[in-house]
């Protein structure tokens, strides 16, 4: 089961143009976003790998959603 990524983007020349984009990333054997430094690590991960593909669109903010759980966690 895969856990999602959840961010907040805007557009770059006009910030007040917004959206959400689901990120579905599968889980780490080893760890898992239930555990916040792993949550963290991997967020930011996931940013930057959006960010990078999406050049116009800067994240205003994250949050994570791991599969057994149906409220999401924000990283401002």
């Amino acid at each position: 089961m895969y856990e999602t990524i959840i961010l907040a983007v805007c557009l770059t020349q006009t910030p007040s143009i917004c959206k959400e984009v689901n990120i579905s990333v599968e889980p780490d054997p080893a760890a898992s976003l239930q555990l916040p430094f792993h949550c963290a690590r991997r967020g930011q991960m996931e940013a930057q790998k959006w960010i990078e593909e999406h050049s116009t669109w800067r994240v205003e903010r994250w949050s994570e959603v791991a599969p057994f759980r149906r409220t999401a966690r924000r990283r401002d």
